[in-house]
């Protein structure tokens, strides 16, 4: 296919033309062989949200992102988590890859101010993820953390108990215990066709 009529035809939000005219994206390596097999970029979309549901934490969802924030801090990229549940271990990651130095935690002191938080810090190019709990957003607002996302180029990260039937974010995962480690299911993500679900065995 000539270049200009590939490159119409992909910048053509009416035609669709199947995997051959889109181009070519690499996620970030979520470091599970398994996951990276199914994601449709082989990895953890970059410049995108990623909803997580779990109907309860503690469960593996910090072990399910700590190669990608590892590899994230070790290319001198910014991790930032907000209003996390619980107090992060340093010794543990450490362990796991992550460089301290790069690693910014932020409790805002109102839960409002949670989401205008995540959403300043994903525009900021230098940091590479966001983790955040904000507990019940509206719909506007997982859009308008998508957008910036998009615009950050990084992977911003929702960790939330309720579940929608739609959502802004590029991708939504449910996670649920697994017998050795943790069951991730894709519930929507750009190009996966239905549900799929991985067994993940965590370290």
């Amino acid at each position: 296919m000539k270049e200009p009529l590939k490159k119409l035809l992909n910048n053509n939000q009416l035609i669709w033309c199947g995997e051959r005219c889109a181009p070519t994206r690499r996620g970030l390596p979520t470091g599970h062989d398994a996951l990276d097999a199914i994601l449709p970029e082989a990895g953890w979309l970059q410049g995108a949200l990623i909803e997580v549901i779990s109907p309860q934490w503690g469960i593996g969802e910090i072990e399910l992102f700590l190669p990608a924030m590892a590899a994230a801090t070790q290319a001198d990229k910014q991790l930032v988590w907000i209003a996390p549940p619980y107090t992060p271990y340093p010794p543990a990651l450490v362990s796991g890859g992550i460089s301290l130095r790069h690693l910014l935690v932020l409790r805002p002191p109102r839960h409002q101010d949670i989401p205008w938080a995540m959403e300043t810090v994903l525009r900021q190019r230098r940091c590479a993820m966001v983790l955040a709990w904000p507990g019940r957003l509206i719909p506007k607002t997982v859009r308008r953390l998508q957008l910036a996302a998009e615009a950050g180029g990084g992977v911003g990260v929702l960790f939330r108990s309720e579940h929608r039937d739609s959502s802004f974010a590029a991708t939504r995962l449910l996670l649920k215990p697994g017998r050795s480690g943790l069951q991730v299911t894709i519930l929507k993500s750009r190009a996966t066709r239905g549900r799929q679900t991985v067994a993940l065995t965590l370290h």
